[in-house]
């Protein structure tokens, strides 16, 4: 099991559409941070690794909430995909 999971149980129906956006939407994310360019980089690196306002739609919080995974533990593992590409591109005031 992934350090970041919450869940100790399989689940079964692992097709179900809106759990799947929702892992698009971060997937694209994490694509977005690792190769994107300027803009959608930065957004991305927002996205994920920034406090978010409580109120905004589709946060990070909300997807990491609806696919049952540990928010911090999945930013310390992005940070350290980030680190290992050998992009420069997080902030140490972005981290954690």
């Amino acid at each position: 099991m992934k350090p970041w999971s919450n869940s100790e149980v399989p689940v079964h129906g692992a097709f179900i559409p809106e759990k799947r956006l929702l892992a698009a939407v971060l997937q694209r994310a994490v694509t977005d941070l690792l190769g994107g360019d300027g803009e959608v980089r930065e957004s991305a690196r927002f996205w994920l690794l920034d406090d978010e306002p409580t109120d905004a739609p589709l946060t990070f919080k909300f997807i990491c909430e609806a696919l049952d995974l540990d928010m911090a533990s999945l930013r310390t593992a992005i940070v350290q995909l980030v680190e290992s590409s050998g992009s420069a591109l997080i902030a140490e005031e972005a981290v954690l």
